[in-house]
């Protein structure tokens, strides 16, 4: 797909997410096997943040987990339920194409800090139906918070 016009999104801290008008965008952030469970990266209430996530991710100039959270506050905004936005946020964290990124600062980082905005295991790994089936699960009936959500994605590698 090839964007006519320009997409805003403001996230919650204020940042501006902008889709150019003329980005070229292919639904790939959005792993195929996941399309049959949650429809495709062009249709639904998702569709705007699935755009803005996929220029977020070919441009790398930001953290990839910040273009995640980005993702699910996109999504949240648009009318998409805590369930669905959270299993979504849960497979891209888990299994999404992700990249090394090193934050320049003028002062010293904290190594959590660091460790949180820079990928040190760039991966994107096929998706577990079943693991993914019981992360919906757990979120449904646990109702996590992004941080919860990530620590259940890392456990275990």
């Amino acid at each position: 797909m090839t964007l006519l016009n320009e997409l805003r999104y403001t996230d919650p801290q204020g940042a501006i997410w902008i889709a150019p008008a003329g980005s070229h965008v292919d639904g790939a952030s959005i792993p195929k096997s996941l399309w049959s469970i949650m429809g495709g990266p062009f249709e639904g209430k998702y569709r705007n943040a699935s755009v803005l996530h996929d220029v977020a991710y070919d441009q790398h100039n930001r953290p990839w987990v910040e273009c995640d959270r980005m993702f699910y506050n996109a999504m949240r905004c648009s009318g998409v339920g805590p369930a669905e936005a959270g299993t979504m946020y849960y497979a891209l964290y888990k299994f999404g194409r992700h990249w090394k990124f090193t934050v320049k600062r003028a002062k010293p980082v904290k190594k959590s800090e660091l460790a949180a905005q820079t990928d040190q295991f760039p991966r994107a790994i096929p998706v577990n139906p079943d693991e993914l089936n019981a992360a919906r699960d757990w979120i449904r009936s646990a109702e996590p918070n992004l941080q919860q959500i990530q620590e259940r994605a890392d456990a275990g590698r």
